[in-house]
């Protein structure tokens, strides 16, 4: 199930459930997709639970489709729990004025969707770092404030 944009909420639905139960084809685990189910979770469970939740999801998917987890590869727990703070503070923004749909389509083009906004906090050697990959660390550049997000820009 690659796709650019959702019509309806059971689309999302059907792609946790894929994620979950680890049916989801490797190919269809893209940027976009990590930040559909990453929303997801965070717009029913809040930003806490899906901190907890989506470590061992994306730990036991990785494995399910042949991804080693390790100092190299596989489950990062910085990037992880930077992109669920973020996925918080867009959803933040926009659940009032939008469905879970369309806020899962405008992700991906909004600021909030580029796959390397974390150098924004964090120097390549600080994120790229075994110690990151393992737990999560603070950034180095400069904190996770959400003044600095606006899902207008």
């Amino acid at each position: 199930m690659i796709q650019s944009e959702y019509k309806e909420l059971e689309e999302i639905k059907t792609l946790v459930d894929q994620f979950v139960t680890k049916t989801l084809p490797a190919k269809a685990w893209t940027h976009h997709t990590h930040l559909t189910v990453g929303l997801w979770y965070v717009s029913k469970f809040g930003k806490q639970e899906a901190s907890g939740q989506m470590p061992n999801l994306i730990k036991k998917y990785n494995e399910a489709i042949g991804k080693k987890n390790n100092d190299v590869s596989g489950y990062h727990e910085t990037i992880t729990q930077y992109w669920i703070w973020l996925l918080d503070c867009y959803w933040q923004q926009v659940h009032e004025k939008m469905s879970l749909v369309n806020a899962c389509n405008y992700l991906i083009t909004s600021s909030f969707g580029n796959p390397t906004s974390y150098f924004t906090f964090y120097s390549k050697e600080k994120i790229f770092s075994v110690e990151a990959r393992e737990r999560f660390i603070e950034p180095d550049l400069q904190s996770l404030d959400s003044r600095f997000l606006d899902y207008n820009h």
